[in-house]
């Protein structure tokens, strides 16, 4: 009968401690061994569907999963599927399926049809009842549910007991006790099955000894040292301060893995093209240390000493490397002058990521500006190494490739569970269709990672699958969450002090892709509370649109003031930017902003002294701006332009004009270190009243955020400023009168130091301007010898990206080598000495650029 034709067999093991996926057996008869009805040229049709053994499940839902459907013809290929599918589902022990006569009549339009019944034989498995953990003395209960949360492996009560998914949570388990130094840890999953068809389990787990790796070897024939092969390991180093908390000294195949992985590329980078690292070996050994605690004694310490096989074959050098004419030709054609690209010097060790580099910038060169008209005329770039053996020299020629271009025919996103494909497809500029282009799709996975809202991608969550017959390649991309929800540091040492502050944000609340978002940020002299609402792909577009009310209350205490605070301000408003992105790198923006601003100045602030007008004690000001900003962003340059005009036609008593420029770029270190990193940035900013006065809260009171090591309004100039004292006497004193002109260039080296961490040595350099005629009609009495004083200091910055969050904290030793240091005169009895700090301690949140 059909019993023997098709069968599925589960297989469930009680003990499995390193699991292998068992896959269901399908067994199939010959044609031959079949019924006649089944073999006969016409199919009979089943007239009845049959389902036995069932208990927990309906059959509405078994019936629900199978393609074969009453009333239609009888199908083998179908039935194979069915039995596939339920098996699945992993509900049943075991599934068999036969033919039988039917018990009912059939329909009247089968009557003179061959007919046939089909019954599914169901063993259903017990439901899962209950779960425990005994024998750990390192993970208590609630260290395991989370862990199993965490990999979204929690067991499904009330469900199935699916085998797969056990063993999936002992090695879960297992993996956890390795990562704490137990690498013979074991999981034992014992079942106890109740008479009502439930299944209680326990997993008996044995921690084993402590094993932690104290000696890392290298063996076979290195060439380096291996102090040198050491410092390019990253997982496991029991060397390093702290290895034991930091989970340093744990082994684990895929933390060995990822630092074998290191040290070849560091090998392939640095001469030696040939390596090999063989598979390490892990052995126990014992070590004898001399204790003092409680007293001097000697003790002997278990461990692991692993040994990495090194085989570093020839050291060569380059000797040459160049380019084809017709490649040359090519990137002169769409560039339309000579083309120039940073080369390497000859003598230099070989290197991989160096050739890469200039093939991809040569691919640059020679790809279309628009490759979805015209991709056909994409070039694939080559690059050909010939090694001299005798010479150990590497001759590298990079050329157009004959071969036809791949094409993208599927991208998929694996690992979403809030976020949906279009929200990924659309940060991502390479499209199915499209040309394979590495560089666009490197860009758009740092535009997710900006997003905040999933971890880092790397390099092996990627996976590019290449059909050679077609050309074709179907990209999948492992992406893991972070969530729908994010909290994100900011603050520092800004313009009114200190600050700290939180921003949340929530996307997709109201499942219409938008993003909610709320800041809070304040110190003693300044406070800031933004509450947002942004959306991008508006009106069907690849623009984003959004809304922001905003309330920010200031009350400065310049250093050295006569009467500080002489004023508070506090701005309400609503502000409304439109992005729209031209193309990868670059945007446009504009943006509009209805404001009004109430600022108090101080009564002891006396208008006597020529020049200083403070007018009204309180004063209002409404403003109604445009802006416009370009910027360009390619992950490793960035651009940005932005003018606004308020006033004039727009309305409001604010009538000003500003205008700021931003350059930055961040490049790999050619000279000393490859995993260094040079920084360098110019800013420039102003902002100008054409009608009227501009008011106070409108100048630049800039500090460190340009200038490291000043303090805030001490890059711009000093302005006089008088006070009556209880005698009636009047009392000139200078305080930091804002800049309406700022220019700066900052320079920095960075080296990462590992654990998040990043060392960095920078120099900067800014100068700051008050230009009485952009004022209006009130001008401050300026101390000419304060303005536009050339600033720089020169210091080291430590950087720490918090886990989680994603924000760098910064902590910086600044020393100021271009300082102010003069005693200008205020009045005949009155000497006000202006200095900035030859050092100083600063720190904040978020990167400085």
């Amino acid at each position: 009968m059909l019993a023997n034709c098709l069968k599925i067999a589960i297989c469930v093991g009680a003990l499995v401690l390193y699991p292998k996926p068992v896959l269901p057996q399908i067994y199939a008869l010959p044609a031959e061994s079949l019924p006649a009805p089944l073999r006969a040229k016409e199919a009979p049709f089943i007239v009845e569907l049959r389902f036995t053994g069932l208990r927990r499940i309906a059959p509405a839902a078994v019936a629900a999963q199978l393609k074969s459907r009453e009333g239609e013809p009888f199908d083998a290929a179908k039935i194979d599927k069915d039995l596939r599918a339920l098996a699945m589902l992993g509900w049943f022990e075991s599934i068999q399926v036969e033919e039988a006569s039917p018990i009912l009549p059939p329909p009247q339009a089968l009557e003179n049809q061959q007919h046939i019944a089909l019954i599914f034989h169901l063993e259903e498995r017990p439901f899962l009842s209950k779960v425990e953990y005994s024998g750990s003395r390192l993970l208590s209960q609630k260290q395991i549910d989370k862990v199993l949360e965490d990999k979204k492996l929690a067991p499904g009560f009330g469900k199935p007991a699916d085998p797969a998914a056990l063993h999936r949570i002992a090695f879960a388990i297992r993996s956890g006790l390795n990562e704490l130094g137990h690498p013979d840890a074991s999981v034992h999953i014992q079942q106890e099955e109740a008479k009502n068809a439930t299944v209680s389990v326990r997993f008996e787990i044995n921690d084993g000894p402590l094993l932690p790796v104290r000696k890392v070897n290298f063996v076979g024939d290195p060439q380096l040292s291996s102090k040198l092969l050491r410092g390019q390991m990253r997982n496991i180093t029991p060397w390093k301060p702290l290895a034991s908390w930091r989970g340093k000294n744990a082994y684990t195949r895929d933390a060995i893995e990822e630092d074998r992985a290191r040290i070849l590329m560091y090998y392939q980078n640095h001469g030696y093209p040939e390596a090999r690292i063989g598979n390490p070996r892990a052995a126990r050994i014992k070590e004898s240390s001399r204790r003092w605690f409680p007293w001097p004694h000697d003790a002997t310490q278990t461990g692991l000493s692993v040994s990495v096989p090194v085989q570093a074959g020839h050291f060569y050098r380059f000797e040459s490397i160049g380019a084809s004419p017709a490649l040359r030709q090519a990137a002169e054609g769409l560039a339309g002058k000579p083309v120039s690209i940073f080369n390497v010097e000859e003598g230099r060790p070989y290197s991989s990521q160096v050739i890469e580099n200039l093939r991809r910038s040569w691919l640059a060169r020679v790809q279309p500006r628009n490759t979805k008209d015209d991709a056909a005329s994409v070039r694939a770039v080559e690059s050909m190494t010939a090694f001299d053996a005798d010479k150990q020299t590497a001759h590298v020629t990079f050329d157009l490739s004959d071969s036809q271009p791949y094409v993208v025919r599927r991208i998929e996103f694996q690992g979403l569970h809030r976020f949906n494909d279009r929200f990924m497809r659309r940060r991502i500029p390479l499209r199915e269709g499209q040309p394979v282009n590495d560089r666009a799709l490197e860009a758009g996975l740092a535009r997710l990672a900006r997003t905040g809202y999933f971890k880092p991608i790397r390099k092996e969550d990627i996976h590019v699958q290449m059909d050679d017959v077609t050309h074709t390649a179907n990209v999948s991309i492992e992406v893991k969450e972070i969530g729908q929800q994010r909290a994100s540091l900011v603050g520092g040492n800004g313009q009114f002090g200190s600050t700290l502050g939180i921003i949340y944000t929530v996307f997709d609340l109201l499942s219409r892709e938008e993003l909610l978002s709320g800041q809070l940020e304040g110190g003693p002299e300044s406070l800031q509370i933004v509450l947002g609402l942004a959306k991008e792909g508006i009106f069907g577009t690849r623009a984003s649109l959004a809304f922001s009310v905003f309330n920010n209350v200031i009350r400065p205490r310049f250093a050295r003031s006569a009467q500080g605070p002489f004023f508070s301000s506090r701005s309400q408003g609503i502000a409304i930017p439109w992005t729209y992105p031209l193309n990868n790198t670059d945007s446009l923006g504009i943006n509009y902003t209805l404001s009004r601003t109430t600022t108090t100045y101080s009564p002891a602030a006396l208008i006597g002294v020529p020049g200083v007008t403070l007018g009204d004690v309180r004063t209002k000001t409404s403003s109604s701006s445009v802006g416009v900003g370009w910027a360009r962003d390619t992950g490793s340059e960035r651009i940005v332009f932005a003018n606004s005009v308020s006033g004039g036609w727009l309305g409001g008593g604010e009538n000003m004009v500003r205008s700021s420029a931003e350059y930055s770029r961040i490049f790999r270190d050619p000279f000393f270190s490859p995993t260094g990193a040079w920084a360098f940035r110019t800013t420039f900013s102003g902002a100008g009243s054409y009608r009227g006065d501009m008011p106070f809260y409108t100048r630049i009171f800039s500090g460190d955020e340009l200038v490291r090591g000043l303090r805030p309004g001490e890059l711009g100039p000093y302005a006089v400023t008088a006070s009556t004292a209880a005698n009636g006497a009047t009392t000139y004193s200078a305080s930091p009168a804002g800049a309406n002109l700022l220019t700066a260039v900052n320079a920095e080296y960075r080296f990462p130091l590992g654990g998040g961490t990043e060392a960095v040595g920078f120099f900067d350099l800014g100068s700051g301007l008050l230009l009485p005629s952009w004022l209006g009609p009130t001008k401050p009495l300026l101390l000419g010898a304060t303005n536009s004083v050339l600033h720089g200091s020169v210091g080291f910055e430590f950087r720490w990206t918090v886990p989680g969050v994603q924000v760098p904290v910064r902590a910086y030793y600044a020393v100021n080598v271009l300082r102010m240091n003069r005693f200008l005169p205020l009045s005949a009895n009155s000497i006000f000495h202006a200095h900035n700090r030859f050092s100083a301690f600063g720190w904040g949140l978020g990167s400085l650029f």
